[in-house]
């Protein structure tokens, strides 16, 4: 006789399903006694393939296959029940691990009191420490119905690992609700707990539950209009299934599922919820105002329940954006993106002074309302805040290249920090190799952005014949090998001309204090006056790039930097060349380390003199200068302000 039926659902599980399938071959529980179903979902990464392999290897395992994908795990419970032979039955996700000895002690604790349904204690493993969850204090059996399920309701989560006797379900057919794949597990636990005749508890750890880290954005991670319909007709069908045994769900309950799809709003959230949800939703709480005005929500969270009750759609929505604090000396590289940013996150800025010096008090009261902290620049900034941020906040460092030729990161506790981005392929090596204290788990990849449909892109012939180096400083940039440049092009042709967009180096203080890089600009001054280039270079000092780069019509934006394989390395992006492009110009590279990971090698040279024909040949041919320009604008796709942002609000929410 089969006496426990454990099934099993999957979906595209191969890599996370080990750990399940070694806890289910460790039951103690005489073989022949129980059976393992488990129903693949329509599974595209072999799931399904393997699991035949293996159920021929153990005796009592199967496994079936859905027809279509459903979505999520309530029909492949579902169908694992129809298939089941078992007195009872026990579901385990396929990610978690059963204890050796569940089935045995729940299955006779069952028998021995003709238990309809048991439950347990579940163990969270983070990965990092485990932790026991859902003991129930004062359970005794004198405890009546009523008060036997108002402890399960508000003492445990509603996770589906239990026992349940089979007929109880064929009985009243109690099934997985289908159509919702937020709260089905709270509909199927009080249909069973009002239909159920003797509920029991056991003070024992009955699985794991492996909530580890993931890099993908799951549909149950991410929350939107669907999810919170799903939740409002959740919490409306046990408020009104409970009160059939006596308990009411908004008092014993709701606390929890509330906070959960508020902070799921805050930090999820798909910016996709309607005004009939939100009406929805604010007529639910005033149902139940009483009730929620007791409860201890955070200040955050009653905030956004005021805004419902008053029936503010506007103000709901903005303060169902996360609050984002980005703290930095530099924020020439994220500004610019504020606006995107801003239809997801709310936004305030902690502008410090220099590497180092900020206004501290300033600093504590943002700290006070941030939800997320972006540093800009991993350098005195990230020390301080990974020092002083709280636990319930995300920390972010965004590095670019500098940071590397720094020793701020050293001191950094990296516990205290959540994500650090790096701008480029090669740079997110580099960054591994200077500073081994970063876990790589905990290091992305977003490119830097480049907002394409910001620029003015108005053709003139002058193009053709217009260089321009964007930023000459230091003298890494080799600003040298650009009046080369010019002056091999006016030997082919007395039309081109050089437009500098940069400060001048007696400008800076720290630069005019250093000799080497003072001479070296004294080098270039005299080249200019030796060659007679004067005429034909203009410095533009800090213009809107945007709009310079087409009004002074540039046609040709040049990257000589010096190519350095040691640390730091020296351009971890180079956003100049993307100007070029967005402007309706063209960027060129003379190569350096790690450009290929950015850009088309089109468009990179080796030698000056391959520099040089290449743009004379182009200054001849107008067609080819216009299908380069606009072949560099296909490129920048990928580097759009949407992907950037896109990929920011995905991480984070991962995170």
């Amino acid at each position: 006789m089969i006496a426990v039926s454990i099934i099993v659902p999957c979906f595209n599980a191969y890599s996370k399903i080990g750990r399940c399938l070694a806890s289910l071959r460790s039951i103690d529980f005489p073989s022949d006694d129980y059976e393992v179903i488990f129903v693949d979902d329509k599974s595209t990464d072999g799931t399904y393939e393997m699991l035949k392999a293996e159920c021929e290897t153990v005796k009592n395992w199967s496994v079936t296959q859905l027809q279509n994908n459903s979505g999520s795990p309530s029909k492949p419970r579902n169908e694992g029940v129809k298939l089941a032979k078992g007195k009872y039955v026990f579901y385990l996700d396929c990610d978690d691990e059963i204890l050796a000895d569940t089935i045995k002690v729940h299955y006779q604790h069952a028998e021995d009191c003709d238990a309809c349904i048991v439950r347990g204690n579940l163990v969270v493993n983070d990965g990092a420490n485990k932790k026991v969850m859902n003991e129930i204090g004062g359970w005794a059996p004198k405890l009546t119905k009523k008060q036997r399920v108002e402890k399960i309701i508000s003492k445990q989560s509603t996770t589906v690992t239990q026992l349940i006797k089979r007929n109880l379900l064929q009985k009243h057919e109690i099934q997985w609700n289908e159509s919702i794949k937020m709260g089905e597990d709270t509909i199927f636990l009080v249909d069973v707990l009002s239909k159920a005749e003797n509920i029991e508890y056991l003070p024992h750890d009955t699985f794991i539950y492996n909530k580890m880290p993931s890099f993908v954005l799951s549909s149950t991670q991410a929350y939107g209009d669907k999810d919170l319909n799903d939740h409002i007709n959740v919490w409306s069908y046990a408020q009104a299934k409970l009160k059939e045994v006596g308990v009411d769900y908004s008092k014993s309950r709701l606390f929890v599922g509330l906070s959960t799809s508020l902070k799921s709003l805050i930090h999820k959230n798909k910016n996709d919820i309607k005004n009939e949800t939100f009406s929805r939703l604010s007529s639910f709480l005033k149902e139940h105002e009483a009730v929620i005005n007791s409860y201890n929500l955070s200040e955050r969270f009653k905030e956004i329940v005021v805004s419902a009750l008053k029936e503010d759609f506007k103000e709901f929505k903005n303060l169902c954006r996360p609050r984002l604090l980005i703290a930095g000396h530099d924020l020439k590289f994220i500004i610019p993106a504020e606006t995107a940013l801003s239809e997801h996150f709310n936004i305030r800025y902690d502008k410090w002074e220099s590497h180092t010096a900020h206004n501290e008090k300033r600093s504590k009261e943002l700290l006070e309302w941030a939800e997320i902290i972006w540093c800009e620049w991993m350098l005195g900034n990230s020390l301080w805040y990974s020092k002083h941020k709280y636990n319930h906040q995300k920390l972010i460092f965004r590095v670019h290249r500098q940071e590397l030729a720094t020793s701020y990161a050293d001191d950094i506790d990296f516990s205290k920090v959540d994500m650090v981005i790096t701008v480029s392929a090669l740079f997110f090596e580099r960054l591994l190799e200077r500073f081994p204290n970063i876990p790589r788990k905990k290091v992305r990849l977003i490119s830097n952005y480049i907002d394409v449909d910001a620029y003015k892109k108005e053709w003139h012939p002058d193009r053709l014949f217009n260089l321009a180096m964007i930023g000459i400083l230091p003298s890494r940039k080799n600003f040298h090998i650009g009046l080369e440049l010019l002056k091999e092009l006016r030997k082919k042709d007395k039309r081109y001309k050089f437009l500098v967009y940069s400060r001048r180096p007696k400008e800076l203080a720290w630069l005019v204090r250093n000799r080497d890089e003072m001479a070296y600009f004294d080098k270039c001054e005299d080249y200019i006056e030796s060659n007679k280039l004067s005429d034909f270079i203009e410095f533009k000092g800090h213009c809107d790039l945007k709009k310079s780069l087409a009004d002074d019509r540039v046609g040709f934006v040049l990257s000589l930097s010096e190519s350095m394989q040691e640390l730091p390395g020296f351009e971890s992006f180079h956003l100049a060349v993307a100007d070029g492009f967005a402007s309706g110009g063209v960027g060129l590279i003379k190569k350096w380390a790690g450009c290929e990971y950015i850009y088309h090698n089109s468009i990179m040279f080796d030698q000056l003199s391959e520099i040089t024909d290449f743009i004379h040949e182009v200054s001849n041919n107008e067609e080819k200068f216009k299908a380069l320009s606009s072949s560099g604008i296909g490129l920048l796709k990928k580097y759009s302000l949407e992907s950037f942002v896109n990929s920011v609000k995905k991480d984070i929410s991962i995170i």
